[in-house]
């Protein structure tokens, strides 16, 4: 059996084609090679081939002591004596190890062969890349590509944050890896190019510059005009080429495109992109999410998307204003929010730099009903004060294999239309008992439920009444400060006993 170092499919050895992608095989008829069942420095055992590209090959392995399948990329042989070769090779190791993200690909470990061949251990991806499902899918609902898009501005908002610019950013090196409920997970991969930049790394004494000014890298099609003049970059050229991929998941081709390399960079450098809805007008593209590619693909970095978050945001707001979704705003991925104060503390941090709490027993904020974001763009429509409002901890992904506890949650809710009705949500810590109550908190209010969060007292005391006390005021929008005139408020007499024994009046 073959290879196709295309898209991997394995092929009978009298195939001239790929059946997979019709791709030529005439270069990947069998041959012995000798790295198969080997056993690797570090105790990688050898499986098989997986794909091979133009730095090297990508083998399949198991890590013997852990059980694990990894992938094992090594250099070509013939590529293992340029010195530059294996130190942008090794680059990519040390680059891809400083992320963290569960949105970029994991690196293990990374080595030499006994032979010499430098080798990287990296999560094994089981998943397509972006291009061949593009390809095979044809044109991608819109939900689905913003999705997609956000995962990976997630990747980048991290990458970016540590200084790192991927510089190669392009659908072949976005890889999906499918999910039970169908969803996709979106991992980056191949940081080969990826540059720290000096003002965040430092100058390292003695060691020459990878990827030097002047030097053009990447793929011409997904370089931004500053990439392709060979300017210093930024994490505004990862957006631009992300602007790129989303254009083409829009409209099935991408905007510049010339005869040589050549020709494509001065496209990059000198036009201007087609307008999406008139280049697939057939697909009457939404306003907003035409002219999001367009300000993606501005020639100065400085009228284009900032930051990934804007970018995210902007995308979320765009399918926002198709599907009406309620959208939220997440917390930054690199640091996390001190509870006493608000203040976001990057990650890894004991204290808030801002109060001195300490984060990981922070007090609780001292409002028990925090500011509640609108519903809609209507002033009129009922607020949401999340659960996450209260815990400060909020979700970029969405929530899996919680659909029976979720409609159980939904059989209260109907319940309590009719009569009085409660549920009780238990759990072990961090079984997701909050992410579970905060996702049907945002059904329930964007279909137009009036919801309020509530918790325990700040101090944690356990003051009788506190909890229900705060949601009557939330309710009946009162200030805890005082018993409320129940004439005033017209309660019925079976109410008035309650709320007397609540403010301490009976």
């Amino acid at each position: 059996m073959g290879v196709c170092s295309k898209c991997s499919a394995a092929c009978d050895e009298a195939h001239a084609f790929c059946f997979a992608c019709g791709a030529p095989l005439e270069h990947e008829r069998p041959r012995e090679d000798a790295l198969l069942g080997r056993v690797l420095p570090g105790g990688y055992r050898v499986t098989h081939l997986v794909g091979v590209g133009g730095m090297g090959r990508v083998y399949c392995a198991e890590q013997v002591n852990l059980a694990r399948t990894v992938a094992v990329k090594l250099v070509h042989p013939h590529l293992a004596d340029d010195d530059l070769t294996v130190a942008r090779f090794l680059n990519e190791a040390r680059t891809a190890s400083r992320l963290s993200h569960p949105n970029s690909v994991g690196i293990f470990d990374f080595g030499r062969t006994e032979q010499g061949q430098p080798y990287i251990v990296m999560e094994y991806l089981r998943g397509r890349d972006l291009a061949h499902v593009a390809h095979d899918e044809g044109p991608l609902p819109l939900p689905r590509i913003v999705d997609i898009l956000r995962q990976v501005l997630l990747a980048l908002e991290e990458a970016h944050a540590l200084g790192i610019v991927h510089r190669d950013l392009k659908p072949d090196n976005i890889v999906l890896e499918p999910l039970r409920s169908g969803l996709d997970f979106v991992k980056v991969v191949d940081f080969g190019l990826a540059k720290i930049l000096e003002d965040a790394m430092g100058a390292v004494p003695g060691r020459g510059a990878l990827t030097r000014p002047g030097l053009v890298c990447g793929t011409p099609e997904y370089m931004s005009p500053e990439q392709g003049r060979g300017d210093p970059l930024d994490g505004r050229a990862d957006l631009y080429s992300l602007g790129i991929v989303y254009y083409e998941l829009l409209t099935g081709r991408v905007p510049f495109q010339g005869d040589t390399a050549t020709k494509t960079l001065l496209l990059q450098l000198s036009e201007e992109p087609v307008d999406p809805r008139a280049a697939v007008p057939e697909r009457s593209l939404p306003d907003a999410f035409a002219e999001l590619a367009l300000r993606a693909l501005a020639k100065r970095k400085e009228d284009r998307f900032q930051s990934a978050r804007e970018m995210s945001d902007a995308l979320e707001a765009a399918l926002a204003g198709v599907t009406g979704r309620v959208s939220f705003p997440r917390v930054v991925t690199t640091g996390v929010r001190c509870r006493a104060c608000g203040a976001f503390t990057s990650l890894g941090q004991k204290f808030c730099g801002d109060c001195g709490a300490p984060m990981s027993v922070a007090p609780r904020p001292a409002s028990p009903s925090p500011p509640q974001p609108r519903v809609g763009a209507d002033a009129a429509a009922p607020t949401l004060a999340r659960a996450s409002a209260v815990s400060g901890v909020d979700h970029a992904l969405p929530l899996m294999a919680r659909t029976d506890a979720l409609d159980w949650l939904e059989l209260r809710r109907r319940t309590g239309e009719k009569a009085f009705a409660s549920a009780h949500v238990t759990g072990e810590t961090g079984a997701g008992k909050t992410r579970l109550v905060d996702e049907f908190a945002a059904r329930c209010a964007s279909r137009g439920d009036l919801v309020v969060a509530v918790g325990p007292d700040p101090a944690w005391a356990k003051i009788g009444y506190f909890t229900v006390r705060a949601a009557v005021c939330a309710l009946l929008d009162l200030q805890d400060s005082g018993a409320p005139d129940l004439d005033a408020l017209g309660a019925p007499p079976g109410a008035r006993v309650g709320l007397d024994a609540m403010w301490s009046r009976a």
